[in-house]
């Protein structure tokens, strides 16, 4: 290949790296704050070495970025770039089985990133080769960088296999209750000041203790009134670290949401008192993956208003929401549970 020729293929090919890696950067912003489709639900449910995908793709492509920038002062540089992608792409595989076989569905944002790791990945192999080819670079050279790709792309996709969890509560909060392995998910997804929400509380209640026998159970903040961003933390400690005893303290909160908008902790200790419960101080990071994991969830179900009660079926892959007080009923819960399960 003329040399000419070659400048001109790498130029171009430069082009399409820098607008891949900075369009794999954004498409991981998007991810890291669930600004997704109704998928995003389900993706929040992994994690990979304990790290939301979305803000490990942040560093990720932050990484690459930082490579491609140095790499024609330091040789180094490009070798990890190169060895990096082809990593990330044997892990690209594990995901993308993971959307196919066991989600059963695609997500835009994700399949976005794949693209990109893919398409910068080929925009190295191809610069590669040409350089190798312009320089008169040998057969066994050019085969032995593939083989290193090879084999990053292996460990690649061997981390990936150790390092993605199916649970995402296994690295962030715990906030299920109920029968833990079943396929099955009750949201009760509210706001602290919503009326009907109010009216409906006591139906919950109610019948908690059945669904919890029968399916996970869990308890989402969705902040309608901006006055309920106040409580989460109460809420979210609760949920924690005092499952035992948590419809009760729900109770308490939700009597003490009609006298104050913005409670102290003392006001708040004073009310869990008499259960025999001593306030935590808070933990910021708890808050923030608490609060993180409350949005990936009711934007990713593509809930609207409150209350809604998503019931959701990992096998199945059906879901049914149910909104409002005529649709919240003990009778039409559990209906909900065996019709997804179907």
């Amino acid at each position: 290949m003329p040399l000419s020729s070659c400048g001109a293929g790498k130029a171009v090919a430069g082009v399409v790296l820098w607008l891949a890696l900075l369009a794999g950067l954004t498409l991981s912003v998007l991810s890291g704050l669930k600004i997704c489709t109704a998928m995003c639900s389900e993706t929040a449910k992994f994690a990979i070495f304990g790290m939301d995908f979305g803000w490990f793709g942040c560093l990720f492509f932050g990484v690459l970025i930082l490579l491609a920038a140095l790499r024609k002062r330091i040789p180094l540089a490009g070798a990890l770039l190169l060895y990096g992608v082809s990593g990330a792409a044997g892990a690209e595989l594990r995901l993308i089985w993971i959307q196919k076989y066991i989600i059963g569905a695609w997500c835009p944002v994700c399949l976005g990133i794949a693209a990109m790791v893919v398409t910068t990945g080929f925009v190295l192999l191809y610069e590669l080769l040409a350089t190798q080819t312009a320089l008169g670079g040998s057969m066994k050279a050019k085969l032995t960088h593939v083989v290193v790709m090879a084999l990053a792309l292996l460990i690649g996709l061997g981390a990936a296999l150790v390092g993605v969890q199916k649970e995402a509560e296994a690295a962030g909060p715990d906030i299920y209750f109920g029968k833990r392995q079943s396929d099955t998910t009750v949201y009760v997804v509210s706001d602290w000041f919503c009326p009907v929400c109010r009216r409906v509380e006591p139906e919950i209640e109610k019948v908690f203790p059945e669904i919890a026998a029968t399916a996970r159970v869990a308890f989402v903040d969705m902040p309608i009134h901006p006055d309920t961003s106040n409580y989460t933390p109460y809420n979210l400690q609760f949920i924690m670290y005092n499952k035992d005893k948590y419809m009760r303290l729900r109770h308490v909160l939700d009597e003490l949401s009609r006298s104050t908008k913005n409670p102290t902790p003392e006001q708040v200790q004073a009310a869990v008192a008499p259960l025999g419960i001593k306030l935590r101080p808070h933990n910021f990071v708890e808050l923030m993956n608490g609060v993180k994991l409350f949005e990936s969830l009711f934007r990713g179900f593509g809930v609207k208003a409150t209350p809604t009660v998503v019931v959701d079926n990992t096998r199945t892959k059906k879901r049914k929401l149910l909104v409002g007080s005529r649709d919240i009923t003990r009778s039409a819960i559990k209906e909900a549970i065996v019709e997804v399960g179907r």
